[in-house]
């Protein structure tokens, strides 16, 4: 860090097996030029943290594009025989978790201590004295030589699913226990802003006292089951970081969605519409509450032009890690719904509806905002028109 330039601090929070979402976030930092000079990490986020100082991006990627559950824990085989999954059960039981020798292994091979030791980025973790609960919150330097790689396994020993780690006879176990998203690790670390990248895992996050100007990281879409380690999940998830950083920092709009910010006025000009028919609608039956079903179907999504193009596509299925002009989206939409049963919905547009078609619209607000959108893009003659 030069001389009148700010600290900056990278929190990344745990979540197991949705920790490769913060490998897109990587990329996406790096790309804008945003570097870290403070890493504090729990749990996965400590693993991750610790490539992360070391620049191992590749190394990184390549981990999560290959790793399956099996190779982070001692697994039955598949097909195991009856009585081989009683004693795995019985082991489990009583060894008091699952065994994370693989997960070892892959600590050791693509972490160099003395190298983490000797990088210009301050790094910390967060792990928990399985007695008493006491929180460690450790700066590399206060990490005894040698013990690195234990550590950073007590960080992420996600207890009762995994074994607590122990070292020099205490029992460790996941910083989740105590905090999931250390911030304050972070500002003690020197952090004068930061950026905390959410997994949403399991455990305590603690509200973000520090007072530091501060971005955000979450992902919109579910990232998958925190213990289910997968090739196709992980590519999906690091896509989703990828955008999902480049909108925190500005660089492109929507909320489920990545979208550019080319040609903005298409998206106002894509509301303007859909807005001018939903009033349509209900001036035409404005006993049916279909206005009030539409707002909850639009609660969750924050642009608000974008809001009922991107609901609609979510409900069609579009694919969220591609990247999409607003145009585009439309197109995919269009392309994924069921227009034959959004036709459904066409009386209500053209002229007399059945008292059962008006009941459908306010009972299932999902459907008919697709039909919306759909007349909105495609028109009455279902000839999509050009945003």
């Amino acid at each position: 860090m030069q001389n009148g330039e700010v600290c900056r601090g990278l929190v990344l929070a745990g979540g197991g097996a949705r920790g490769s979402y913060q490998v897109g976030v990587w990329r996406a930092l790096d790309e804008l030029g945003w570097r870290p000079e403070v890493i504090a990490g729990t749990s996965v986020g400590s693993l991750n943290g610790a490539m992360f100082a070391l620049d191992l991006y590749e190394t990184a990627r390549s981990m999560w594009l290959t790793l399956r559950s099996e190779d982070v824990m001692e697994l039955p085989a598949r097909g195991a025989e009856l009585s081989e999954l009683r004693a795995f059960v019985q082991d489990l039981v009583q060894s008091g978790g699952l065994d994370v020798t693989p997960l070892e292994e892959i600590v050791d091979r693509v972490l160099d201590e003395q190298a983490l030791r000797a990088a210009p980025v301050r790094f910390g973790l967060v792990t928990v004295e399985k007695r008493g609960l006491r929180p460690r919150e450790l700066a590399l330097e206060e990490i005894p030589e040698g013990k690195l790689a234990d550590y950073l396994l007590a960080s992420a020993a996600c207890w009762p699913a995994f074994r607590p780690r122990k070292i020099d006879g205490v029992e460790y176990l996941d910083g989740g226990y105590t905090d999931n998203m250390p911030t304050g690790l972070a500002k003690r670390l020197g952090a004068e802003e930061l950026v905390c990248v959410d997994l949403e895992g399991v455990g305590i996050t603690r509200p973000n006292r520090t007072g530091l100007p501060t971005i955000l990281v979450r992902s919109y879409w579910d990232l998958g089951d925190i213990l289910k380690f997968s090739p196709e999940t992980a590519r999906r998830n690091m896509e989703l970081g990828y955008f999902d950083t480049m909108r925190a920092f500005g660089r492109l709009r929507g909320c489920a969605y990545a979208v550019t910010r080319e040609g903005n006025g298409q998206a106002e000009w894509f509301r303007a519409r859909f807005d001018a028919l939903r009033r349509q609608v209900a001036e035409k039956w404005p006993a049916a509450h279909i206005s009030g079903s539409l707002a909850l179907a639009l609660a969750n999504l924050q642009d608000e032009s974008l809001a009922p193009l991107e609901a609609a596509a979510e409900e069609a299925g579009v694919d969220p890690t591609a990247l999409y002009s607003v145009e585009s989206l439309g197109q995919a939409f269009l392309e994924k719904c069921d227009r034959s049963k959004l036709a459904a919905f066409d009386p209500m547009f053209e002229g007399e509806a059945p008292a059962a078609l008006i009941a459908r619209a306010a009972l299932m607000p999902s459907q008919f905002l697709q039909a919306l959108v759909c007349r909105v893009l495609a028109g009455p003659s279902q000839e999509v028109m050009r945003l």
